[in-house]
């Protein structure tokens, strides 16, 4: 069975719908390796077209989260979304209740539903690889073929990362 890492974020009622998100993982795929929890400021984006900053959304909350599955990456795909719906996601507000991204489907390297895979966040987001590497330090990228360990080591981050418990 592939190893399936999964993204976890949160900028709204972060503890809560975390826990919700682990649960309803836990029911879908059983038994979760976790990563620990950072909150990071947001960057300012474009929402509805109006420049927010991290004043006017509150902080994210990411993490990882590893499972063994023999569905496939379509069907995980579907999962995470599902997940997200049952919790209220809503897209294109400043508001994420809960974002599920599949970042790694075992070694497989490919594009499902127009994002690449492995997810092009593990190599520009802290927020991504720092938990990936806490998680899975020697576990190796299916394409830099390096440890994730060694990719955090050399990377830059642009945003402070403070490790925070949820329990």
């Amino acid at each position: 069975m592939p190893k399936v890492v999964i993204g976890v974020g949160s900028n709204s009622d972060h503890k809560n719908n975390i826990k919700q998100a682990l649960d309803n993982l836990q029911q879908v795929f059983g038994k979760l390796l976790v990563s620990p929890v950072y909150k990071s400021a947001p960057r300012p984006s474009q929402i509805n077209g109006k420049v927010s900053s991290a004043n006017e959304i509150d902080y994210y909350f990411n993490l990882v989260v590893s499972v063994e599955s023999a569905l496939s990456a379509e069907k995980i795909k579907y999962c995470l979304h599902a997940i997200e719906k049952k919790q209220l996601r809503e897209r294109n507000t400043g508001v994420v209740t809960i974002d599920l991204d599949l970042l790694l489907y075992g070694s497989w390297v490919g594009q499902l539903d127009g994002n690449n895979i492995p997810h092009e966040d593990i190599e520009l987001c802290e927020f991504v690889l720092r938990p990936l590497a806490d998680l899975l330090p020697n576990d190796k990228h299916p394409v830099k073929g390096d440890c994730y360990q060694n990719l955090w080591g050399s990377f830059r981050p642009r945003l402070a990362l403070t490790p925070i418990a949820i329990d």
